[in-house]
Order: C-alpha cells, then structure tokens, then sequence
C-alpha cells in the first residue's frame, strides 16, 4: 500500500512540474560560452521548474587561457619555481563541469545562484629538466636518476606531467532575454572556483625518477589546495530545444 502511495505521488510531482515547465516556457537547451579568463563551454542546459535547473558541459583551456590558472595561484603568492611546473607548453587541457541553479526574484525569476563541481586535466609534454631542478633543488642528470630500458635517443616522453584537479565553484547570475528571438537567452554570471583535489603524474620514459615524481605531486597539492582560486566572469548562449 505504501509503495503504491510513493509511486502515486512520484507521478504527480512530475505531472506538477511538467506542466509548470511547459506554461512558463521552460525547457532543456545547448550551452555555448565561456567561463573568462579561465575556460571555453559547451554543454547541456534542462530548467525543469521555475525555481531549478542543471546543467553538464565540457570545459576546454587553450590560447589565450594557458596560463591563467598558473597567473591566478602567483597572484596570491604560490611559489613561481612550483608553479612553472604547470606553465606552457601542455597540449590541451579538458574536463567537465556539472551544476545546479536556484531561480529568485520576481516571478519572471531570471537572477539565479548556484553551485558547481569541475573536474579538469591537462597534459603537458616536454618539460625542461630545469624547471624541475630550480623546483627542488634536484640534477636528473645525476646518478641520483639512473637510465632506464631504453636509451635517450628514443625517448618519446622525456618528461611529461599529467595534472588532473577537481574544482567547487558557486555563480550569480542574471538572465538576459533575446527578445526578438523566443528560442534563445544569454547569461552573465560572476563566479568562484576553488579547487578541492588534485594529483600530478611527473613520467619519464627513458629514466627512472620515482623520488622526485612523489614530491612533484606532493608539493603541486599543497599549492593548488592554498593558491588555487580561480574567480570568472561567465558569458553564456543559450540555444532552447523544443520539447
């Protein structure tokens, strides 16, 4: 009997929301933007109700973001030596970024805050010998890091980093109506990154430097756990789906 009444209910909240939805126009749509300076969006957007939505994109840094996030952790005083780990060249950074938005106001409700998790990577190759060395103070050129199967002449990956970190944001928003085009809505938002973890994979194919790999992570956690605040200005194009 109870489980009747649960499934019941269930049924009339998604009756409820689903005609709230469609009387007052709200429905999913594609996300195109940016999150300035840091990273460029495209994703999904569903505003089910008038109160709440989510939304799931893909996040791309490249030029001219490369650097920002490295820019961001030196401002507020990270050490530039570990930082540098992070700095160009890397190939492509990538992720995801899942959210939730809460609609107040007046009853057209188009200011919104929300929250947001972002979990990115990014791959960078080649990395000067140097820049680990004036980092901690280390000689991979050293016995200290000896050879490893194959020959430096081979190598296709003398040294490379992994980085993956996960970021907890909030936004402030405010919707901004196309009026002479019913079927889509830009977004202006202020936002707040933080990030929460990450890990760092230092590899390299020729040589075996476990000892300074583990401090490599370690030292790049401390910092993104302390520096890493990434603030944005958030520029959005929403394209509505018909339902």
């Amino acid at each position: 009997m109870h489980r009747k009444l649960y499934f019941l209910f269930l049924i009339i909240t998604i009756t409820i929301f689903s005609k709230q939805a469609k009387a007052q126009d709200i429905n999913q749509g594609l996300r195109f933007g940016a999150k300035l300076p840091y990273t460029y969006d495209i994703g999904y957007f569903n505003r089910f109700s008038t109160r709440f939505a989510i939304h799931i994109s893909s996040q791309f840094v490249t030029i001219p973001f490369n650097n920002v996030p490295i820019g961001y952790m030196n401002l507020w005083g990270a050490d530039e030596n570990i930082t540098a780990i992070l700095d160009d060249p890397f190939l492509i950074g990538a992720g995801i970024d899942v959210g939730a938005h809460y609609y107040f106001g007046s009853d057209n409700r188009r200011y919104y805050g929300g929250m947001s998790i972002q979990w990115m990577n990014l791959l960078k190759k080649d990395i000067d010998d140097e820049v680990i060395n004036n980092a901690f103070g280390v000689d991979l050129s050293s016995s200290d890091y000896p050879l490893g199967p194959i020959s430096k002449p081979q190598s296709t990956k003398p040294l490379t980093l992994n980085t993956n970190y996960v970021n907890f944001g909030i936004f402030f928003g405010k919707i901004l109506p196309l009026y002479n085009n019913p079927d889509a809505e830009l977004r202006l938002e202020i936002g707040i990154n933080k990030v929460i973890f990450s890990h760092h994979n230092l590899q390299s194919d020729y040589r075996y430097i476990t000892p300074v790999t583990e401090i490599t992570n370690t030292e790049l956690q401390k910092t993104m756990k302390k520096y890493g605040w990434f603030p944005t200005i958030n520029f959005y194009f929403i394209h509505k789906l018909k339902s």
